[in-house]
């Protein structure tokens, strides 16, 4: 019997654009995925689990950038990195749903 992994929010493919930085580190990658609590993303910059960081993420549906104001780094792998959302705007948050209803709803018509 195979187990699944519950995740709290579906999580979405996407490739924006991505800026992060931390008192330490600032680079800039592009998204592997994405979702209401949190997102992968692909990068050259080493960074290490544990890290807190800022985020810019510019949505290609959204005239402004989300703002992810608090973002811990939950994993690490070579090329690639994963954060959990602790603390958004609620303005981005409210961008961020719309976005990500967007993408729910293309996925599913192109089922």
């Amino acid at each position: 019997m195979t187990s699944i992994e519950q995740r709290k929010f579906q999580r979405f493919s996407d490739n924006s654009l991505v800026a992060f930085s931390s008192e330490t580190i600032k680079g800039e990658g592009r998204l592997e995925n994405l979702s209401l609590g949190g997102a992968a993303v692909l990068s050259d910059v080493a960074i290490s689990r544990g890290e807190y960081l800022t985020l810019t993420i510019a949505l290609p549906t959204q005239a402004r950038a989300i703002e992810v104001e608090l973002a811990p780094v939950r994993w690490v792998k070579e090329g690639s990195f994963g954060v959990e959302f602790i603390r958004i705007a609620p303005g981005s948050q409210q961008r961020l749903k719309q976005y990500l209803d967007t993408l729910e709803n293309t996925s599913t018509t192109a089922a």
